[in-house]
């Protein structure tokens, strides 16, 4: 099974204005839905293509996600945690804390 999937109309990519490095994704393109898996975008992508001759349609399937977790930064003899601070991490999407 494959994870959760998003749709890009990518045919005019090469016009997006460029941001820091990237490119800004037009409006008028960017995703409004996820797709629960690589199979259900596939069969959408090709649905669109269909629909809109001369466009193309990139799928993107979601592999890891951004959150931040609260690490210990002092911690007293018995093991009690004192003081934390958040910290990013990256995660797989398929661990259970991801709620796709």
């Amino acid at each position: 099974m494959s994870n959760p999937c998003l749709i890009l109309d990518i045919a005019c990519a090469e016009y997006w204005l460029p941001f820091k490095g990237c490119r800004r994704i037009e409006p008028s393109n960017q995703p409004t839905v996820l797709h629960p898996n690589r199979e259900v975008a596939e069969a959408e992508a090709l649905r669109l293509a269909a629909a809109h001759p001369g466009r193309r349609f990139a799928v993107f399937e979601i592999m890891t996600a951004a959150t931040t977790i609260r690490v210990p930064t002092h911690v007293s003899i018995s093991g009690k945690v004192i003081c934390d601070r958040p910290m990013a991490q990256l995660m797989m999407v398929s661990e259970p804390e991801i709620p796709f």
